[in-house]
């Protein structure tokens, strides 16, 4: 198992080794007490958005399930919100070999099936007005430090869920090239 507690949002956890059937990833919160404003939890891969989770709250009360490819977005799936201003929250995501399985407050959400390989997952996204108690990660190996560095095939995340932020590319022959 790995933790990690209050994480800086906007941000992103690195996820060290690969994503693979039976991982699970429990992200503990809270929606910010503001008018109008969303949050989203993201799988991210390079410039890939494997899993966009997006709550809104604005025009339109919704949960958007995404995912995008160089900024190229699918079909969106879409489900009610049924989190308000300042609601603590419970979002799970269990991969299984051809989708995720995603609850919230311990009740299914969705079955998202995959649109990119749950292998090519390198970080957790967390981005928006929400405070992020905690992150635990389980049923990984834990095989390496996921306090360490890691080769991710790019200059990383560096400001990620900021107006300036250019998402990485990764280097032309580094492994994660296959899985696109």
């Amino acid at each position: 198992m790995h933790d990690v507690y209050s994480p800086v949002l906007p941000g992103a956890i690195p996820i060290n080794e690969p994503l693979r059937s039976g991982c699970k990833i429990d992200i503990h919160g809270r929606v910010a007490n503001h008018q109008h404003n969303n949050f989203s939890i993201e799988l991210l891969s390079g410039p890939h958005v494997v899993l966009h989770v997006d709550f809104r709250f604005h025009h339109e009360h919704v949960i958007v399930m995404n995912s995008a490819s160089y900024g190229n977005w699918g079909t969106e799936v879409r489900h009610d919100n049924p989190l308000h201003h300042d609601d603590t929250f419970y979002l799970h995501i269990h991969a299984h070999h051809d989708h995720y399985k995603i609850e919230l407050n311990g009740h299914l959400l969705a079955n998202y099936t995959h649109r990119f390989p749950m292998e090519a997952v390198q970080a957790l996204g967390l981005k928006g007005d929400a405070t992020i108690e905690r992150v635990h990660f389980s049923g990984f190996h834990f095989n390496v430090d996921w306090n360490s560095e890691h080769d991710y095939g790019h200059r990383g995340y560096s400001g990620y869920g900021t107006e300036d932020y250019e998402p990485p590319c990764f280097d032309p022959n580094h492994s994660y090239n296959a899985y696109f």
